[in-house]
Formats: structure tokens, C-alpha cells, sequence
């Protein structure tokens, strides 16, 4: 299986490449390979253990032209979803469950209005 990458400017400002898995949708990728995720923690800087916590053991890095949601399942199960800002809420809802569970588009969803919130997109958030 080949490393699909999503290039990103990290906070040092350094152009680097966010592993994911696959796309699930436009704007919005998903990576579950463990390997892979701590890589990004590395690569972005992410310190699950310590930033702001929401359900599921879950952090959210928001950066500027994206989100990071990183949920830790177990010691060496988590995953991360990469958010962009043309994901669609309205498409996200469409998606079966069993593609991503309801605990899961709820995250993503909170992540996804607050950064819209935070980047002065009001109407996308209501």
C-alpha cells in the first residue's frame, strides 16, 4: 500500500506531508494506521495527551487552513480525521454509519463549526 499524503504547512511553517489512509469524503481524509498517526503527532506537533479533551479520549489541533481530530480508542488504537474547509456537513450526515459512526460525525461536526467559528465563517456554523 502506498503512502497517500496530504501536504500542509505545519506551525513551524515547514510545507510537510499529513499521512492519510484514505479520503472519505472531499475534505475530509481519515488515517487509522497507528504508525501513521504518531508520525502526524510528530510531523504536526499534536500532543494528544495533554491539549483539550472532547468525547472519546479526543483532541482537536486547528490550524490555519485546516483541523486535526485525533481520537485515542485504546494504547495503540486511534484515529485521525483531517478536516478541510470545503467538507460538507450535509454529506457528512449521508454517510452510513458503518463508514463513520455517529460518535464520530459529531466530532468531526463540532471541530469542523469551530473552526469556521474561528475563521469568521458564522453562517457555516449555525
Amino acid at each position: 500500500m502506498r503512502n497517500l499524503k496530504i501536504s500542509i504547512l505545519n506551525n513551524a511553517g515547514k510545507m510537510t506531508g499529513f499521512l492519510v489512509d484514505r479520503e472519505i469524503m472531499s475534505g475530509l481524509y481519515i488515517t487509522f494506521d497507528f504508525s501513521k498517526v504518531t508520525q502526524n503527532y510528530q510531523s504536526f506537533d499534536i500532543n494528544y495527551q495533554n491539549n483539550k479533551r472532547v468525547q472519546m479520549n479526543s483532541v482537536v489541533h486547528n490550524m490555519d487552513e485546516i483541523t486535526i481530530v485525533s481520537t485515542q480508542l485504546d494504547e495503540d488504537n486511534h484515529v485521525q480525521f483531517l478536516i478541510e474547509e470545503n467538507l460538507s456537513l450535509k454529506k457528512l450526515r449521508r454517510i452510513p454509519e458503518n463508514i463513520i459512526p455517529l460518535e464520530f460525525k459529531k466530532m468531526i461536526r463540532n471541530a469542523y463549526k469551530t473552526y469556521c467559528e474561528n475563521n469568521f465563517y458564522p453562517s457555516v456554523a449555525s
